[in-house]
């Protein structure tokens, strides 16, 4: 399982949360993104060791939109755009990894 601190530039800002993605082979990841406290299972594929695309909702109290995100991957960082009907937005993030003592951090720390 990889995990990923990531954050959503969204209209009303920054927005942080995490992605966490499995892949189940040949290529075809499921986890999930977890954005302003709601968790949301993705489905996708690696394109390539540097490229991923994955479906998935955007809940939050407000609305919930159908996405398509598409993250390039640049050693322990990623990037990427999310796609809505209603608007596009850029995500960017770092991978987590566990420090000593099973403590997590950021992989650049």
């Amino acid at each position: 399982m990889e995990e990923y601190r990531i954050v959503l530039e969204s209209q009303l800002g920054p927005r942080e949360g995490s992605l966490l993605l499995e892949e189940r082979g040949n290529g075809v990841l499921v986890g999930s993104i977890t954005l302003l406290g709601v968790e949301n299972p993705v489905q996708g594929e690696r394109k390539d060791k540097n490229f991923i695309r994955l479906s998935h909702h955007l809940r939050t109290q407000v609305s919930d939109l159908e996405c398509v995100s598409v993250f390039r991957l640049e050693g322990s960082r990623l990037s990427g755009t999310l796609q809505s009907s209603k608007c596009t937005m850029l995500w960017r993030g770092e991978k987590v990894t566990a420090g000593k003592g099973g403590f997590r951090k950021n992989a650049g720390e």
